[in-house]
């Protein structure tokens, strides 16, 4: 797991960004994200929450303007303190310009301490102002919880002993009528003067009578107490097995409600991701049966989630979690992919409980279904082990690729990347943790790419992207945060952990040299051959 950091945005000269990584050395906790253009900013800005923003207006083609209104128009960014390096921008001007942004500014030239000295007090205010504001925030949510689910067990227990009573008035009407219907049925029956046709529809009534009078029985003792019922005839689903559950929930009194009440009637193992990402990362290297999502978390939404799962091609049953001002979403979400939803103000033992038999239930039946249907597919188009498409539908892929780039003039990139010494994990920790690692880095890159972008498993350790409708330098940036993410996953084996790099060669389609696919195919080979000559970790280009 890694460990989140505070981040920084730096737009700076190279000067100014040494200066500043200088200063932050010795301190831990922080991560420098620099950018040296505003398309760049932009991207970061974009991408990731930062505690503080340093712009160097001195850097040409950099308008802080833009930058500034970035941050106030984006959710993630909007009270991001900035502090501005310049070296003859007078401070009323931008301060009555940024008057929205927490604002501050340095003159060059500027030493190591006092730039530091700028970032501590920024960083600490920052950080004071999001606790204020996330305590104030947390105490007025937990309160509202709590009311609405004293409210809800007040309507309940009401509800309950109404249902009991009008029941029990009901069994009691209903005794004295059947009493004299079954007497009168047994005079008849008795009767002489009846003919047996009229008798035989008698012995009908009367044996519907007695189930009559027994079900009045049952609802005269109706219990206080309703009985938890469990799916019993499901073959994969026992009481005993322990499930593995990951809950995405920003908040930690969401979850441990939801925890309460999940630890109260089934065994499992219950996992939380607070974010996106990090679920999306706990979803790439272990086996789920189930996942619930909240609609709204810190760096996207639930829907964004089903959209990543549906790219990674998981089967794992998801459950919508949703506010209830929010409740209308819950059918969008089933269109999207989850298998049900529920408001969270309703959550009780037996609802949980129920939705979980259900779901799991339903899921198995789906991917027999779904096994069913793939399996011809699987074996002409398929991956058998990562899932992804084989290198046979890459060549198709981009054979289709590269006749519409043609026809309609619009740029078309591949990347192909490969391990670096995969061979050596092979021999040290066996094929299975080879695999392992090829099946969970399939889902890592799955999970980054677009709905149109294809992925393919293009040899034993080498994976293929197709990239429609994308320039080179759209290639460079999914490259580089390709060889980041891998870079930096964590892959266990046992109480292990390993870390592995990636190399990646990346070629782009160029109408009057490329005559075909497999003229992309060599080119990119070329730039990954360069790239793993180069000790790898490394991402190079084909530059006709």
């Amino acid at each position: 797991m890694n460990i989140i950091q505070d981040k920084i945005l730096v737009v700076a000269t190279t000067e100014s960004k040494t200066i500043i990584s200088n200063s932050l050395k010795d301190i831990s906790g922080i991560e420098l994200l620099e950018a040296d253009s505003e398309n760049k900013a932009f991207e970061l800005i974009y991408n990731h929450f930062f505690v503080l923003v340093i712009i160097d207006e001195t850097l040409p083609h950099i308008d802080m303007y833009k930058i500034g209104a970035m941050l106030l128009s984006h959710k993630k960014t909007h009270n991001a303190p900035l502090l501005i390096i310049t070296d003859t921008i007078q401070p009323e001007n931008f301060l009555t310009d940024f008057k929205a942004l927490q604002i501050d500014y340095i003159v060059k030239p500027f030493d190591e301490q006092l730039i530091l000295a700028k970032i501590k007090i920024f960083f600490e205010l920052f950080k004071q102002k999001n606790a204020v504001d996330q305590s104030i925030d947390e105490l007025d949510k937990v309160y509202k919880k709590i009311v609405d689910q004293h409210e809800l067990v007040m309507e309940e227990e009401f509800s309950r002993k109404e249902i009991v009573n009008i029941s029990s008035i009901a069994a009691d009407q209903m005794q004295q009528p059947l009493r004299s219907l079954h007497g009168n049925i047994y005079q008849l029956l008795r009767s002489r003067d009846v003919s047996p046709k009229f008798k035989a529809n008698l012995a009908s009534i009367k044996t519907s009578t007695e189930k009559i009078s027994q079900i009045s029985k049952k609802l005269f003792a109706f219990p206080g107490k309703t009985k938890k019922l469990l799916t019993q005839n499901a073959s994969d689903l026992t009481a005993d097995q322990a499930y593995r559950i990951l809950y995405l929930e920003k908040s930690d009194e969401d979850f441990s409600i939801f925890n309460h009440f999940i630890k109260g009637v089934i065994k499992c193992n219950l996992s939380q991701a607070k974010t996106l990402e990090q679920g999306l990362e706990l979803i790439a290297g272990n086996k789920f049966d189930l996942i619930f999502t909240n609609h709204l978390l810190l760096d996207g939404t639930g829907f964004d989630l089903l959209s990543k799962l549906n790219r990674m091609r998981s089967d794992i049953p998801v459950v919508f979690t949703l506010d209830k001002p929010k409740g209308h979403k819950g059918p969008e979400a089933i269109s999207k992919g989850a298998f049900t939803y529920y408001i969270k103000e309703e959550i009780s033992s037996t609802n949980i409980l129920s939705i979980i038999y259900s779901t799991l239930e339903k899921a198995k039946i789906t991917r027999e279904v779904e096994d069913a249907q793939n399996r011809i597919v699987m074996i002409s188009q398929k991956d058998y082990l990562t899932k992804l498409f084989n290198r046979r539908c890459f060549e198709q892929e981009l054979t289709s690729e590269t006749s519409k780039a043609k026809r309609y003039k619009i740029p078309l990139s591949i990347l192909i990347l490969d391990f670096d010494q995969f061979e050596a994990i092979n021999e040290t920790h066996g094929y299975d943790t080879g695999d392992a690692i090829l099946t969970t880095s399939a889902a890592l890159i799955q999970s980054m790419v677009r709905d149109k972008d294809v992925v393919c498993r293009y040899g034993e350790e080498e994976f293929g992207i197709v990239l429609p409708n994308t320039a080179l330098n759209g290639a460079r940036m999914l490259a580089e945060r390709i060889r980041k993410k891998i870079g930096d996953h964590e892959f266990e084996k046992g109480s292990k952990v390993l870390k592995l790099t990636v190399s990646i060669g990346i070629a782009s389609y160029v109408p009057k040299t490329d005559t075909g696919f497999s003229v992309l195919v060599k080119k990119a080979l070329d730039a990954l051959t360069s790239a793993m000559d180069q000790g790898g970790n490394t991402i190079k280009t084909f530059i006709n």
